[in-house]
């Protein structure tokens, strides 16, 4: 069980991640404000619309990096395979559909407010359900691949997996603040967190996370190449035995890359690195890598983007994780409809 102490280096943690990401985000501004002034007369007559864009290879770029200026409604479902000591483990899979809208508000220095939102459903997920006669059963208390990463009274012996019914599950969320110079570099920061919503009340962690983000990357002609990073921690615990209190510290770097080979054709890859410091040893990282192919054309008047994407975890959890993934993305983008 966690004490107070070692909650308090988790807060203290997160004020040492950000406080570097304030200094960064305030150099930046500073020596971008001439370039900025020049440009902010347009960029307020005209936001960030598709016409801004010379080419469909520049719509491609712009929506290959999380700081974009583009409102999107982004549709992605994954399929995952598992692996792990737990019996059974290799012939687990999970279904996931997630509806991720991002809104811009286009600002007069070039930047964007960015309000995003990772609304998941799961079509189906596989969740260790502890048996009656076990000595760790309690009533509701089952495990996710999450809660199974700092589980160790989770043995072959105490349960099953089964497949749980399909349900919402939490939503994510950040505001963040950002954009992209003249020079090409991707700069942005702000706040992530994670809301509890998730309608399996017997798996899920049910807290709320919260902690800072900072983007940093290139574009360029050839295309786009950065990392994104998240440190959440929860606020209050989920005691959900006498001996066994979850708890979230969680690092998470989002990497983007994409490629470009014209056209709109893009090979990509977007990587999603964690490491939980609540975990057991063996148990806290997940180290996928992987690389995909994407396209973006015109339907109509609204540039979309279609991406299959395939990863293999290098690294992960000895007790139960993830080992294949593939996912197929469809995102409809737009002009910055909130510019004025």
């Amino acid at each position: 069980m966690r004490t107070k102490p070692k909650y308090l280096i988790n807060l203290y943690i997160v004020l040492l991640l950000l406080a570097p990401v304030c200094v960064l985000a305030g150099e930046v501004d500073e020596n971008e404000s001439s370039q900025s002034s020049q440009s902010s007369q347009s960029s307020q007559q005209n936001g960030a619309s598709d016409s801004d864009y010379a080419d469909i290879n520049e719509i491609a770029r712009e929506l290959s990096h999380p700081a974009t200026s583009l409102r999107s409604y982004g549709l992605e479902v994954t399929y995952s395979t598992f692996s792990g000591s737990l019996p059974d483990a290799n012939n687990q899979t999970e279904t996931m559909l997630s509806f991720r809208p991002t809104y811009p508000i286009h600002l007069s220095n070039g930047k964007n407010i960015i309000i995003r939102a990772d609304i998941n459903m799961h079509q189906s997920e596989s969740e260790w359900r502890v048996d009656f006669d076990s000595p760790i059963w309690k009533l509701d208390e089952d495990y996710n691949s999450v809660l199974l990463r700092q589980s160790p009274q989770v043995t072959p012996g105490t349960g099953h997996f089964r497949t749980a019914h399909g349900h919402l599950a939490d939503v994510d969320f950040d505001v963040a603040y950002g954009g992209v110079n003249e020079n090409g570099f991707i700069s942005m920061y702000g706040i992530a967190g994670t809301i509890p919503s998730s309608q399996n009340i017997s798996s899920d962690r049910k807290q709320m996370l919260l902690g800072p983000e900072i983007a940093i990357g290139k574009m360029a002609e050839w295309g786009v190449a950065g990392f994104w990073l998240k440190q959440l921690i929860d606020l209050g615990g989920n005691e959900r035995t006498d001996t066994n209190e979850i708890h979230t510290n969680e690092t998470n770097i989002q990497v983007f890359f994409a490629y470009e080979l014209g056209n709109g054709w893009q090979l990509v890859s977007n990587p999603n690195i964690i490491y939980d410091w609540e975990a057991d040893s063996g148990n806290d990282l997940l180290l996928p890598l992987g690389a995909g192919i994407a396209k973006t054309t015109f339907i109509g008047n609204s540039p979309w983007k279609f991406a299959l994407e395939l990863e293999n975890y290098l690294v992960t959890p000895d007790r139960y994780g993830p080992e294949w993934m593939l996912s197929f993305n469809i995102t409809p983008a737009f002009g910055n409809g909130l510019r004025h």
